[in-house]
């Protein structure tokens, strides 16, 4: 991401000044407080990634704090979901403190006082999403705030914020940062309401995960060991929680898979470059590990066997 403030470019006496000020250029009225004002590896980075913003600190103890004057003259119009890097991070807000492990969240509402902040060496990532985006009642956000581990969400979300803070700036100068930023602000969304309640959040979850989750599978397909459990595994949820949202979506996931493959199948035995290549193996390629049960479902979703349709679409060839 692109560096904003790297200490070792500035001289010692002047270090705290400058950390200061950057937070307040980039974010709103607060205080900062700095353990080692004098350090030489303190380095602040960020990325605008459509309405979203990524942030980053590397600072040998800090702690940032608002107060209820700073908040009536200077309201903010986002709330930050924060992924403490590196030490123990501490979170006070809403008449609630609490530890924050490395690769824990914790939600910041802005717009009523907190503290946050760790000792010694340290690093946190914080990722801005607008307020009026995520479209969710205060009362959801607040209760949210102290049950995020309760989303099915949570691990799919920290390793998010992980992924657009290495990406960073590579992100904001290609077109996928307003599908990236759309995609951001709807797993925050859902991840807030699924931690406020399941119910609420269920339209939310399958909005979110069933693009992904069809993505996943589209990349996996050759792999015979796809299963219901390894799919849930790689988006952080129960197989439970998969078979429900499928269900909640009227999508049948073995079928999809079973479909996806057999036209994949049927493309390639298409395919002139192919022709040398036997049934079996193209069938492999496919995910489809016993030939007879290929051809089986093969020859009831398109009528004929895998060989006859590889025979047809040469004569088609030819006669081109």
């Amino acid at each position: 991401m692109p560096v904003m403030y790297h200490s070792s470019q500035i001289p010692a006496h002047e270090r705290a000044d400058a950390l200061k000020s950057v937070f307040q250029d980039q974010s709103w009225p607060q205080d900062v407080a700095i353990g080692d004002p004098a350090a030489a590896d303190a380095v602040l980075e960020a990325a605008v990634i459509g309405r979203t913003s990524i942030f980053q600190a590397h600072i040998t103890g800090i702690t940032l704090s608002r107060n209820p004057k700073q908040i009536r003259t200077s309201p903010s119009d986002v709330l930050a979901l924060a992924r403490q890097r590196r030490s123990i991070g501490r979170h006070e807000q809403f008449e609630a403190q609490r530890q924050v492990h490395p690769g824990e969240l914790m939600l910041i509402d802005m717009n009523a006082p907190y503290s946050f902040g760790w000792d010694g060496p340290g690093a946190s990532q914080a990722l801005y999403v607008p307020i009026a985006e995520l479209a969710l009642a205060h009362e959801v956000v607040v209760s949210a705030a102290s049950r995020l581990t309760a989303s099915p969400l949570y691990s799919l979300f920290s390793s998010h914020i992980a992924d657009l803070s290495a990406a960073g700036d590579a992100l904001t100068a290609t077109p996928a940062a307003h599908d990236v930023d759309e995609a951001t602000i709807n797993l925050a969304r859902a991840m807030l309401a699924s931690a406020y309640n399941a119910d609420y959040a269920r339209g939310m979850m399958a909005e979110v995960l069933l693009p992904r989750i069809r993505g996943y599978i589209r990349q996996h397909l050759s792999d015979t060991s796809l299963s219901p459990d390894k799919i849930a595994r790689a988006h952080d949820i129960s197989t439970r929680k998969l078979f429900r949202l499928c269900e909640d979506a009227d999508f049948s996931l073995e079928q999809w898979i079973i479909t996806r493959r057999l036209e994949g199948s049927r493309d390639e035995l298409a395919r002139p470059e192919t022709q040398d290549v036997s049934v079996a193996t193209i069938a492999r390629r496919w995910g489809f590990s016993n030939p007879s049960y290929f051809t089986r479902r093969f020859r009831e979703m398109f009528g004929v066997t895998p060989r006859a349709w590889r025979d047809f679409a040469a004569y088609e060839d030819r006669a081109r």
